[in-house]
């Protein structure tokens, strides 16, 4: 199933994309990353644009892109602040519970029906999700009363209902892939330059509102988001493509991003860790099966 293969191809990038922005974040204002991120994003894009590759859209199709665009920055602003203040060890898994919201919302909204092999490879990273969330409980403490826990999660929630929402938009409504990537990045750069106009008009009297440090590899964390979504965005285009399972095998990302805290940022290890990554890896076998 080639859905599956481009899903794989978004996973890998897209854990490289997390350990560039965990290095990107740290110790760094939170809503100028986003917006040299977005910005880096629709750079990357716009020779496609140039060569007249991205088609053009209806004022509708623009206006149902503005609202993803919407929603992925709140995701992001959740999300961004939670990696900058916790380990990549942590915030990684509780990125990959995003399926547990997914495959919900898909199932009763959008009627998808995965197979029996495809529940047993669901079944298989729900639970490793769950124990790797058990094992950075022990690293945190109070874990479910950490605000940047919290709003992890809440980030998560809203990148899961982005997921299902482009499900709608390139199967529903037909968008063609390019576009949605093009269009909705440049529609987030807007929306986060407001913000970061607004946070400093209410911060101005702040002297202890952290500054930004402009570093090379927000470009990086860009370019490698563009290409995780291209990926991502041609998997969910494929007419028999379960965004439930896609999204399931997308966040297996956690792999690279758990290597990744333990050897860039020598973020504790537990047996408890290494027997959740097993899993994952079960998992993804059997969403290889028919």
């Amino acid at each position: 199933m080639l859905w599956v293969t481009l899903a794989l191809g978004s996973a890998l990038f897209l854990g490289f994309y997390d350990i560039a922005k965990k290095k990107a974040l740290t110790g760094n204002a939170v809503l100028p990353v986003l917006f040299f991120v977005s910005l880096t994003c629709t750079a990357v894009l716009l020779p496609v644009y140039f060569l007249g590759k991205i088609p053009s859209l209806a004022l509708s199709e623009h206006l149902m892109l503005l609202v993803k665009a919407a929603i992925v920055t709140a995701s992001w602003i959740f999300t961004f602040n939670a990696v900058s203040r916790l380990p990549l060890s942590l915030t990684a898994p509780i990125r990959a519970s995003a399926p547990i919201f997914t495959i919900a919302m898909a199932v009763a909204i959008m009627g998808e029906r995965p197979s029996s092999f495809e529940w047993i490879g669901i079944g298989f990273a729900m639970v490793s999700y769950f124990l790797i969330s058990i094992a950075s409980r022990k690293e945190t403490g109070h874990f479910f009363t950490n605000i940047w826990i919290l709003s992890m999660f809440f980030g998560t929630f809203l990148g899961s209902c982005s997921g299902v929402y482009d499900k709608f938009l390139l199967q529903r409504a037909k968008l063609d892939p390019l576009a949605i990537q093009f269009y909705f990045n440049i529609y987030m750069a807007c929306i986060q330059a407001f913000s970061i106009l607004l946070l400093c008009f209410l911060q101005r009297n702040k002297p202890d509102r952290k500054r930004f440090e402009f570093r090379w590899i927000i470009l990086a964390v860009g370019v490698l988001l563009v290409i995780a979504d291209r990926f991502y965005f041609l998997a969910v285009h494929e007419p028999d493509a379960l965004i439930s399972v896609v999204t399931v095998i997308r966040r297996s990302n956690v792999l690279i991003s758990f290597a990744g805290g333990l050897i860039f940022f020598k973020e504790k290890r537990t047996k408890l860790k290494y027997v959740a990554m097993v899993g994952i890896l079960i998992g993804l076998f059997f969403f290889g099966l028919k």
